[in-house]
């Protein structure tokens, strides 16, 4: 249904000018950029804007600085993570350097810049600007929790949350402000736009957890249990530690404080979660997250008809397997 929007942003994508010199830190950026993936924050930027106005070539610019910037973020979360692959390819760092990948990384951060304020308005520039800049700093603060997390046992399922929304959720709020600054909203449309984006996220990274443990790592391109495998705090295992009692807690704090690979403890944490129904009650949590969304949504005052492709995306997001 979106093909023309995202056809229009891999054309843009395609005409950045990777060949320009030096061809060692530009290449990573078009090879990350390549990989594949959804699209969906560009998209969402260009679906915002459309409530407003109905050529959405004009908000190219802000969309790939969004998904510039996204793709920053996720070069610099593997280094973190030491993840060896990113939707099903070898990551930037293992393809071809750790310094390659963060000099390349922060290259591709100021790009993001560079093309959120171009061929705009100076009002408009200056409010992408804010949006952009304090959705780039919250990033980095949720990406310090999740690090923080990692020498803790103690983490709470409202931690959990607080940290996917500034680390993943916000940056969709962002996508969909910056859309509606854009396309000229109001600013109380502007806000609803943002809640809206932040709610989908947060389901999005729920779901995201879901498929790392329950789905085919064929579709996702991910090592299955790779949450497990990293020890990561995920809503799966936070959940599992609410609901399982004594017994269950010591097991699963034992295990993620070992030292030793998990990869063969995977099959075991899963059928512990299948037992304790663990992705039915994140099932649940991410339905909630959805319905705030779609209310933030519902409140923006445009045509019904113009939100459809927006209510559309959001409901593809929700039944997705990979």
């Amino acid at each position: 249904m979106f093909e023309a929007q995202i056809q229009s942003i891999q054309r843009y994508i395609e005409n950045i000018g990777f060949e320009e010199e030096p061809v060692n830190l530009r290449s990573p950026i078009h090879y990350i950029l390549q990989l594949g993936g959804k699209r969906v924050r560009p998209l969402l930027t260009l679906l915002s804007y459309q409530l407003y106005q109905a050529d959405f070539d004009r908000a190219l610019p802000q969309a790939v600085a969004i998904e510039l910037f996204h793709n920053f973020t996720l070069m610099h979360d593997d280094i973190m993570d030491d993840a060896p692959l990113r939707r099903g390819k070898s990551t930037v760092h293992a393809k071809y350097d750790t310094n390659t990948a963060i000099l390349s990384g922060d290259a591709m951060l100021i790009m993001a810049y560079d093309h959120l304020i171009r061929n705009l308005t100076p009002g408009k520039a200056v409010k992408c600007q804010k949006v952009f800049s304090d959705v780039a700093l919250k990033i980095c603060e949720g990406q310090q929790y999740d690090m923080d997390f990692e020498t803790r046992d103690d983490v709470s399922i409202e931690e959990y949350l607080n940290m996917i929304r500034l680390k993943t959720a916000v940056l969709l709020g962002a996508s969909m402000s910056i859309g509606g600054i854009v396309g000229g909203a109001t600013d109380a449309a502007i806000r609803h736009l943002y809640k809206c984006g932040v709610n989908l996220g947060l389901a999005f990274q729920i779901k995201d957890d879901y498929l790392d443990v329950f789905g085919d790592s064929k579709k996702t391109g991910k090592q299955k249990g790779g949450d497990i495998i990293q020890g990561k705090k995920t809503i799966l295992y936070l959940k599992a530690l609410e609901i399982g009692g004594p017994r269950v807690q010591d097991q699963l704090i034992q295990l993620w404080n070992s030292d030793h690979d998990r990869t063969a403890d995977v099959p075991g944490v899963i059928q512990l979660y299948q037992s304790l129904n663990v992705g039915g009650h994140c099932e649940s949590l991410q339905t909630s997250f959805f319905t705030k969304g779609m209310d933030h949504l519902r409140q923006i005052r445009v045509d019904q008809s113009l939100k459809e492709p927006l209510q559309q995306l959001f409901e593809q997001l929700l039944v997705r397997e990979s």
